[in-house]
């Protein structure tokens, strides 16, 4: 059992805590300012399931978009410990890079969450999907908490591609062919 590794496992554990707080929780309280004039939270507390129903999928989603970013960065964290350059300065700048491209997936989940619901609500005009949530149509309220989930998972692999793009990965050598 290598303790490199052990100790890796443990600082990936911790970063997938903080990124659960931090960024899911940050969405979460962005998306109650962003709507106030739905008041959520007032919703929540008077038992509207279908609030709850479209709030959890929003969190949801933001969670499978955010997952895609979080492996890359940890990768070029591990290849960072384990390489030969380990000076502070370049392992600070890495991991500002990776809460840089973890906040920029959750940032265009929430772009994609934002613009989903303004399609749906564009495509469907007979149908006033804040009223029809506010009123607790748990009908309307699972369509959107799916049509929110097929989104983000549709997206996720395009972040987890343009994480990979951004993220300068260190020189580890090169096998020869031929």
């Amino acid at each position: 059992m290598n303790s490199l590794q052990i100790i890796f496992g443990v600082l990936e554990f911790l970063v997938s805590i903080l990124v659960s707080f931090f960024l899911i929780l940050g969405s979460y309280r962005l998306f109650l300012v962003i709507t106030h004039r739905f008041d959520e939270e007032h919703q929540l507390k008077k038992k509207n399931v279908s609030v709850g129903i479209v709030l959890g999928s929003i969190l949801l989603g933001e969670a499978i978009v955010v997952k895609q970013a979080i492996y890359p960065v940890m990768a070029v964290i591990q290849i960072f410990v384990l390489g030969e350059d380990k000076s502070i300065l370049n392992f600070i700048k890495m991991l500002g890079l990776g809460v840089g491209y973890v906040l920029l997936a959750g940032a265009l989940a929430i772009i994609c969450i934002l613009f989903s619901l303004w399609m749906f609500n564009k495509l469907t005009p007979r149908i006033d999907q804040y009223e029809e949530i506010k009123n607790d149509n748990k009908a309307v309220a699972l369509f959107i908490a799916f049509l929110i989930i097929g989104i983000c998972l549709l997206i996720s692999s395009g972040v987890s591609g343009l994480t990979r793009a951004l993220i300068p990965f260190p020189e580890v050598g090169s096998i020869p062919f031929g």
